[in-house]
């Protein structure tokens, strides 16, 4: 293990019963299994952290040296070259719809590998449009989404039935380990606001748009009790296409070859939604698409890192994660990979290592129902939690922290209660009207460890 890293463990036995005995939801969905709930409160929990989840689609059932799928989950291009998997697996319903037997079995065991080694799983879906082999906008998709909306119990409306009914199978049937249906993030209908897809800005209205998103998500989530649903617009983020809090436990945005400002710009808004509306907000898709040199590679170190880290409004480091696109020979290396440079394979080693970026050795288990961090040092490191009810104050004192420090109070559905920053190794925290009793997690940062304890008040 390194030292400069801090290292995500589950949560004790005493928390997980009081946890689970206590929260019985998720942000929309009410039925959700409790291991969507600790999946969806744990990446909470690292949004309003200083770090962020690495991820890349599809990263252990393609590689950059081959034109197809291969069979071996225990391999991916970022574990070649860094040591460690993306702690984030992305993958796409139509990977699963359209191909043969063989390529879809690929795709579901590497999910289930994944799932078991506690790394989230979010799910894309590029969904031909009906009657085409093609999800992008053409002349004959062009009125699709407005049927939809338009028409209840018209043949289009009832082919989307039909289509969802086959992704609900999937999670339903076989995104399953020992019985237990794995947890996803599903981001249908992303990149809305460009006119590329069928359900894009060219074929439909902001309007439309919105309702065909709600029809989808209440009709998959009456039938599943393990999905999460994300919204994520290409750039520039455009909220006129929200489809409203009802419908939406994360929000991200999709934009490649970012540079700082832009990308701060783009995704403070989201950020700030989530924050205000108690969601989780995401970078969803990113990368390189440059070819000549090195650019894909060290796009992570020289650019996406340095633009989140150092936004001097702090905003930008207030989400789960970041994903990247395949890896394959067909597409881009936006990861290095084997036969890369020895420059490139340093610079993603560089950005792997960074405190602020958890690949997935630096994870365990995101369906715990509480993780917290844990440091190894040689150095006495320590928090302190003094409550006194009656007085309705937390003294919170460190031991062996460098100052300044940041002090994070969550409650158990992984909202942030308190957030400040201390010069002092000793703070006392008026908390009446803030923390009824109840089960609480307290971090305590300083610039390269954290400390988190549980406090119950009673």
């Amino acid at each position: 293990m390194r030292n400069s890293k801090k290292i995500l463990r589950s949560v004790t036995t005493l928390i997980v019963v009081a946890f689970s005995g206590t929260l019985t939801y998720a942000q929309i969905d009410s039925d959700v299994s409790e291991k969507t709930i600790a999946l969806y409160n744990n990446l909470k929990m690292i949004q309003n952290s200083d770090q962020f989840l690495f991820g890349q689609e599809f990263f252990n059932s393609f590689r950059y040296s081959s034109s197809g799928a291969h069979g071996d989950e225990t391999y991916s291009d970022s574990k070649e070259v860094t040591g460690a998997h993306p702690a984030v697996l992305g993958s796409d319903f139509h990977y699963y719809l359209t191909k043969d037997p063989g390529e879809r079995s690929f795709h579901t065991e590497a999910v289930k590998w994944a799932y078991e080694k506690g790394y989230v799983i979010t799910f894309d879906w590029h969904l031909s449009g009906r009657g085409t082999n093609t999800y992008q906008f053409g002349e004959s998709t062009k009125d699709l989404v407005d049927s939809i909306v338009a028409y209840p119990g018209g043949s289009d409306r009832a082919w989307l039935y039909a289509e969802l009914d086959k992704v609900i199978s999937i999670i339903n049937d076989d995104l399953v380990v020992n019985g237990e249906r794995i947890p996803i993030v599903f981001r249908p209908w992303h990149e809305m606001n460009g006119n590329w897809f069928w359900w894009g800005s060219a074929a439909t209205t902001p309007a439309n748009y919105k309702e065909f998103y709600r029809l989808t998500v209440n009709y998959v989530k009456q039938r599943t009790n393990s999905v999460l649903f994300c919204w994520s617009p290409n750039t520039p983020t455009n909220f006129s296409y929200y489809p409203g809090d009802d419908v939406v436990d994360v929000l991200g945005v999709d934009y490649y070859e970012i540079t700082p400002a832009s990308l701060r710009q783009q995704l403070a808004p989201i950020v700030d939604h989530a924050q205000a509306n108690d969601k989780v907000a995401v970078f969803s898709e990113t990368g390189n698409r440059v070819t000549s040199g090195d650019n894909a590679a060290t796009y992570w170190n020289n650019t996406v890192l340095p633009a989140i880290v150092d936004d001097p409004t702090g905003k930008s480091l207030k989400i789960a994660w970041v994903l990247t696109w395949i890896n394959a020979s067909w597409s881009y290396a936006y990861v290095p990979h084997a036969s890369s440079s020895e420059t490139a394979k340093q610079s993603f080693k560089a950005f792997r290592n960074s405190s602020y970026v958890l690949f997935g050795d630096e994870i365990q288990n995101m369906y715990s129902p509480w993780i917290t961090v844990s440091v190894e040092d040689e150095q006495v490191v320590d928090i302190n939690l003094f409550p006194i009810p009656a007085k309705k104050v937390l003294t919170i004192e460190s031991v062996g922290l460098q100052l300044p420090l940041t002090i994070n109070i969550f409650d158990l559905t992984g909202k942030q209660v308190f957030s400040l920053e201390t010069t002092s190794d000793r703070t006392e925290l008026d908390v009446q009207g803030r923390m009824s009793p109840g089960i609480y997690l307290v971090g305590v940062s300083d610039r390269t460890r954290t400390i988190r304890k549980t406090l119950l008040i009673n």
